[in-house]
C-alpha cells in the first residue's frame, strides 16, 4: 500500500509540469499584454520592458516556463499581477470557501441519492423507478447557472429566506450547494440504481433470502456493500469536479472560491493567478483521486490483495 501511494505522488510530478506549460502555452495565445493592464496606456517603452522583466514576462515562453517551474519548487507560485499578494495565500484564503460547498453539495448529493437509486432498482419498472428516472434525467439536463438564476429569483427575490450571493453565514451556502448538488444527485442515482441492479441478480443474495435473511438487510448489508465500488469512483471524480469546477455556481452567487477567483484573473490576464491556482487545484484533485483509491482497497479486499502484492 505505502509502494503505491508512493507511485501515485511520484506520477504527480509529471502531471503538475503539464499542467504549468498548457496554462503558460494557452495564456500566451490569448490577445493583449498584461503589462498594459498593470502600467497603463501613458507608460513608455522603456517603462513597459523594464516592468516585463520585474513581473517575469520577458523571453520566450519556454524561458518563462522554467523559470516558473524553479520557482514553484521552492514554494514561490508568484505575486498578483493587480493585487499585489502572494498568489499561494490567496488561493488558500479562498480554498476553504469552495471546500464547504463542495463538501455541502456531495452530502446533500448522496443524502438524495443513493436512497432514491435503491427505490428505483429494488422497484425496477415501476412508477417510482420511472419517477426517479425522469427527476434524474431533469436534474442532468438542468445548466447549473440556469438553475441558478431561478433559485435566487424564488427564494431570494421573491420569497426572501435566503441570501443571493456573498458569504454571510450557512444560510448563504445553501443555494449554492443545491445548485452544484443537483446534477451531481442526478447521476449518483443513476450509478446507485444500475449499480444495484448488477448486484441483486446475484445468486448469494438469492441464498442469503432463503436462509432467513429479512429483506431490507439483504438489500442495505449484502447488495449496498457490494455495489459501492462504482458510487465510491463518480463519487470521487465528482468531488474532483466540484472542487477545481464550480467556477459558474461561484460566479452566479458571488461565492468567494477558487472557482470565482481563476475566473476574475482570466478576465484580468492576471497569469500567476490563474497559474498557480490552477496548479494548486491539479495538486488537490490528485490527492482526493489518491484517497478514492485508497478507498477502494478497505471496500473490496480484492484491491487490497494487489496493492499489497
Amino acid at each position: 500500500m505505502h509502494r503505491y501511494i508512493f507511485k501515485r505522488l511520484l506520477m504527480l510530478i509529471p502531471v503538475l509540469l503539464g499542467v504549468v506549460f498548457i496554462i503558460f502555452f494557452i495564456m500566451d495565445l490569448a490577445p493583449g499584454d498584461p503589462v498594459y493592464m498593470v502600467a497603463g496606456d501613458q507608460a513608455t517603452e522603456e517603462e513597459l520592458d523594464a516592468l516585463r522583466e520585474q513581473l517575469g514576462l520577458s523571453g520566450n515562453i519556454f524561458t518563462r516556463y522554467f523559470r516558473y517551474v524553479n520557482n514553484m519548487l521552492h514554494g514561490d507560485f508568484g505575486t498578483s499581477f493587480v493585487t499585489k499578494r502572494d498568489v499561494f495565500k490567496t488561493y488558500m484564503e479562498r480554498l476553504p470557501n469552495t471546500i464547504r460547498l463542495a463538501s455541502l453539495a456531495m452530502i446533500i448529493a448522496i443524502v438524495v441519492s443513493i436512497p432514491l437509486g435503491i427505490i428505483a432498482a429494488v422497484h425496477q419498472n415501476s412508477l417510482k423507478d420511472t419517477a426517479s428516472m425522469v427527476l434524474s434525467l431533469l436534474g442532468l439536463s438542468m445548466p447549473n447557472f440556469w438553475l441558478g438564476l431561478l433559485l435566487i429569483l424564488v427564494f431570494s427575490l421573491r420569497l426572501g429566506w435566503l441570501p443571493s450571493g456573498g458569504y454571510t453565514g450557512f444560510r448563504s451556502i445553501i443555494l449554492p450547494a443545491l445548485t452544484v448538488a443537483s446534477g451531481l444527485a442526478a447521476l449518483l442515482t443513476r450509478t446507485t440504481r444500475s449499480s444495484m441492479l448488477d448486484v441483486i441478480r446475484q445468486d448469494y443474495l438469492r441464498t442469503a433470502r432463503s436462509k432467513g435473511v429479512t429483506e431490507r438487510k439483504v438489500i442495505n448489508k449484502h447488495a449496498l456493500c457490494n455495489a459501492l465500488i462504482p458510487i465510491i469512483t463518480v463519487f470521487g471524480i465528482q468531488f474532483s469536479n466540484v472542487l477545481g469546477g464550480s467556477a459558474l455556481a461561484e460566479t452566479v452567487f458571488s461565492w468567494p472560491g477558487v472557482g470565482r477567483l481563476v475566473v476574475d484573473a482570466i478576465n484580468q490576464r492576471d497569469i500567476p493567478t490563474v497559474t498557480g491556482a490552477l496548479v494548486m487545484t491539479t495538486m488537490l484533485v490528485s490527492i482526493v483521486n489518491l484517497v478514492v483509491d485508497i478507498v477502494y482497497a478497505y471496500v473490496d479486499p480484492r484491491i487490497k490483495a494487489q496493492y499489497t502484492k
